[in-house]
């Protein structure tokens, strides 16, 4: 309840804050990319939130991991073995 309280509290803040005509170039655009629900039945809808989550989670573990990691190795810095879950297949 707090939770719920304190977000809606902020949407109104926000949106009181923002000039809302039409000329306006003010947008704000919130994508929660830890958002895994389980449903009983899934939809079209959810299924495009996921892979939207897959693909931002795959750019992520290609810079973090597999660029970064390229550039220390080629720099010769030693970094040991960083184990992690490289998802790219489900995007196939």
């Amino acid at each position: 309840e707090l939770y719920s309280l304190l977000f809606d509290w902020l949407v109104a803040r926000v949106n009181s804050s923002m000039d809302r005509s039409a000329q306006s170039q003010h947008t704000v655009g919130v994508l929660d990319i830890f958002g895994f629900e389980a449903f009983d039945v899934n939809s079209f809808e959810q299924l495009c939130i996921n892979y939207a989550n897959e693909k931002l989670h795959q750019q992520f573990v290609n810079y973090y991991f597999k660029v970064e990691l390229g550039e220390y190795a080629a720099e010769g810095v030693d970094v040991g073995f960083i184990s992690f879950q490289d998802n790219a297949a489900c995007l196939h």
